[in-house]
């Protein structure tokens, strides 16, 4: 054995060897506890299926635990960090503040009784201008509310329309100034912080 062997070719000497030792006498009482084996699993009929069930979950019990990717927390907690700064309104209904969903459900319960009331009249025949002006008396309520956004808008437009226009552009340079000064503090405070740690 002076040459180095390949695996086969060690394999097939190992299996030479081992053929040629003479045979070795089995120790006593070894055939009477192989049949008393034999008959306890025999006589211990497993459906095939449980029995591989069993091994399945022996052996996979046996793995060791798999590691998590290394970017696997990273992308958690930066989906946390994203669903988080997600506005109420692109989220589902049950997350939106109590007050919306109140709202919501009244508004929608209003327009769904108009429309089946709206439908029923018509299905008995009345006219589809009395029907109308119906449903216009029951959500008057709407007109007057829109009334008030178009006063107060007009009301802010005239208020504005008497304004000098210098005083209007000096205060809206004004503010831009200040939003200015606001921005280069806010930087200069950060990086004098963040340079000194």
């Amino acid at each position: 054995m002076d040459k180095k062997m390949t695996p086969d070719e060690l394999e097939h000497f190992i299996h030479r060897e081992l053929r040629a030792q003479p045979a070795r006498k089995a120790p006593a009482g070894f055939e009477a506890r192989l049949h008393a084996a034999v008959a306890a699993r025999t006589a211990k009929v497993v459906p095939v299926s449980e029995r591989l069930e069993q091994l399945v979950h022996r052996e996979l019990r046996a793995l060791p635990p798999r590691p998590a990717p290394r970017t696997l927390e990273t992308r958690v907690l930066a989906e946390i960090e994203r669903r988080a700064t997600v506005a109420w309104y692109h989220r589902s209904w049950s997350h939106w503040p109590a007050a919306v969903r109140a709202a919501f459900l009244v508004l929608g319960t209003a327009f769904a009784s108009a429309a089946i009331i709206a439908f029923y009249r018509l299905s008995q025949g009345a006219a589809v201008e009395t029907v109308a002006h119906d449903v216009a008396n029951g959500f008057g309520w709407i007109t007057r509310v829109v009334g008030v956004v178009r006063w107060s808008f007009h009301l802010v437009q005239q208020l504005v329309a008497s304004i000098p226009p210098l005083w209007l552009y000096g205060g809206l340079a004004f503010v831009g100034t200040l939003y200015a000064v606001f921005v280069g503090v806010g930087a200069a405070a950060y990086r004098y912080v963040y340079r000194r740690n």
